[in-house]
């Protein structure tokens, strides 16, 4: 009994702690570590511990993985090293995503085989900030806008990935969804979507997106 009530204060406190519920596999993602901390968002620290109790996990064995996120989003690097280490993954993941998946935040979960999206769960989809001010020289505002540009042109990419998958886009070439979803976003700024808007499936208590392809709304079919 002493033996089951250590293992519980184990399993307590590495998933408070840590983040993790090995028994579970289980891995929880947001930007808080303290009581008093706000949310950062997507940052070095999230994006570190998360790939070390990826590792973890896959080190143990080659089973399923389960990730519960809420992410405003952040850092964009911080969110690729995250999305690239989801991506080769030789375990299936399957990301929850609870409260909000924005900016950086919706990305992450495209890398995943399934994105379970929790019925009060919303989406923002939008450019990044620039980091171009008058503090950069000529050459260096040149070289920032480039970087930009490419990883504007980079999001789109995942996105389009995923939505030509879709029913709602059958028989539309790359270039055509890319400029869909260009001009949604141009026309809204921030585009924010229910889960049933983000083109999830209702399926028990989650609405469902997998690796077959998901839509960002029907409006943007039109």
């Amino acid at each position: 009994m002493i033996r089951d009530k250590d293992n519980l204060s184990s399993i307590v406190e590495n998933a408070q702690i840590h983040s993790l519920i090995v028994e579970s596999r289980e891995i929880f993602v947001h930007g808080s570590y303290g009581p008093d901390d706000g949310d950062p968002g997507v940052d070095w620290r999230m994006a570190n511990t998360f790939v070390k109790n990826l590792r973890i996990l896959e080190k143990l064995s080659s089973s399923p993985i389960i990730i519960h996120q809420m992410s405003i989003g952040g850092d964009e690097e911080a969110g690729y090293m995250m999305y690239d280490n989801i991506k080769r993954s030789k375990c299936h993941i399957t990301i929850y995503t609870h409260g909000v998946a924005a900016s950086m935040g919706s990305i992450v979960p495209q890398a995943a085989d399934h994105r379970i999206t929790m019925p009060n769960c919303c989406w923002l989809i939008h450019r990044g900030t620039t980091g171009i001010g008058n503090h950069l020289t000529r050459n260096q505002t040149k070289s920032w806008a480039a970087w930009e540009e490419y990883s504007d042109d980079r999001m789109f990419n995942i996105y389009v990935e995923k939505c030509k998958k879709s029913i709602y886009y059958k028989g539309k070439k790359d270039h055509q969804i890319k400029s869909i979803l260009k001009r949604k976003l141009d026309a809204k700024g921030d585009w924010f979507m229910t889960a049933e808007e983000s083109g999830a499936s209702e399926s028990g208590s989650a609405l469902i997106q997998s690796r077959r392809g998901f839509r960002i709304s029907k409006a943007a079919s039109a």
